[in-house]
């Protein structure tokens, strides 16, 4: 049966309805801690919800990457041209294969880690803006926005093994255990996801981005664009918490210990977020750093958990920026020129090397950050 906790104001739908498209206004970051989830459903603080001291103003703009400016030198590694406005960017290391979402026609291409050359391409009826791997060697998961619907697609081989319609605007999905959860921007809400079937909807931060689930499967936390706010779940879909996140947050991925970075793509920055999903006293989101990026516009973000260096793309400027892991600081690394308009990068855990997207010129780049100058 569907479960449905009918927990948001129908304001909020309708704020987001009103808006334009988007996963960036100047400000300070916002302070740790978190908000315990309320049992009824609705985080308290999270959504404006009846019983707050003071109402939260709705916050109009979405933060969105930068207008990427012409370049001014010539990107690092190798650059290989990608047709289809490449973003949305998941390497199965196993078999060697980076998935790059495309669209202009909509679909899915079969990328050779080691070459860059497109193995296949598989046509879908929407275009993800980012991906996931649902396991170390697929299947890949595809929120197809335009659609409406999220798809498995099997790896090495490409096949559509799964076809779920979720909530409007589906924009990334992650999984923790069997169960996939799905950011729906359009209907605030998250869709969970099992066996191919969507089981659940829960509430979710105003207009869910980024999604991303703990290393270890314990939980899973969704960043609220337009709220400025971070929610972890469960992997049963149970709040465990919220808290506030930066100036103009967007994407987030995991890293091992339950640590969380969101580019703060308003704020210019990195925050890092614990959550403890198990034990006999579960804590939610709360901020354990932050850090401030290179200029400007921070928008894609991977993690190589095996190097302990945490990837950040800079859309204003076309470079891309690395940070060590040193427990829960981040101790900032070095740039490398990319390609314009870097929305998007993922690593490959077994080599280290490097991959960003650049949508406006149809171009994947590939930097191995251990062989440049």
């Amino acid at each position: 049966m569907l479960l449905f906790r009918r927990a948001l104001p129908a304001l909020l739908t309708l704020a987001v309805a009103a808006a334009g498209t988007g996963c960036g206004t100047g400000g300070a970051p916002a302070g740790s801690g978190s908000t315990p989830a309320n049992p009824r459903g609705a985080s308290s603080g999270a959504h404006g919800v009846a019983g707050d001291v003071t109402a939260t103003p709705v916050r109009t703009d979405v933060p969105e990457p930068a207008r990427a400016p012409a370049l001014t030198r010539a990107p690092a590694g190798t650059v290989r041209p990608l047709p289809g406005a490449p973003e949305g960017l998941a390497v199965d290391d196993a078999d060697g294969i980076l998935t790059v979402g495309l669209r202009r026609p909509d679909g899915l291409a079969l990328v050779s880690v080691l070459t860059g050359s497109v193995r296949r391409v598989v046509r879908l009826p929407g275009a993800p803006r980012h991906l996931q791997l649902a396991g170390p060697r697929g299947p890949v998961r595809v929120p197809a926005e335009q659609a409406g619907r999220r798809f498995q697609v099997a790896l090495p081989g490409g096949q559509v093994v799964a076809d779920t319609k979720v909530g409007r605007q589906p924009h990334d999905a992650a999984a923790a255990g069997p169960v996939v959860f799905v950011g729906n921007e359009y209907s605030n809400t998250v869709s969970l996801v099992r066996g191919g079937r969507q089981i659940a909807v829960e509430p979710a931060p105003l207009q869910p981005g980024g999604v991303a689930a703990a290393r270890d499967g314990s939980s899973v936390v969704v960043v609220g664009v337009r709220g400025r706010r971070i929610e972890a779940y469960t992997p049963g879909g149970r709040p465990l918490g919220t808290a506030p996140v930066g100036v103009g947050p967007t994407h987030v991925r995991a890293a091992p210990g339950g640590l969380f970075y969101v580019a703060d793509t308003e704020g210019d920055a990195v925050i890092s977020f614990r959550v403890t999903a198990t034990g006999p006293r579960p804590v939610g989101p709360h901020q354990v750093g932050w850090v401030r990026t290179r200029c400007c516009t921070p928008y894609g973000i991977a993690v190589d958990g095996r190097r302990g260096v945490l990837y950040v793309t800079l859309t204003a400027s076309n470079l891309l920026e690395s940070f060590r892991i040193v427990g829960g600081r981040l101790v900032p690394g070095r740039t490398w020129p990319t390609v314009r308009q870097p929305n998007d990068v993922a690593v490959d855990e077994a080599t280290g090397r490097v991959f960003v997207a650049g949508p406006d010129d149809n171009q994947l780049q590939l930097i191995d950050p251990g062989s440049l100058p």
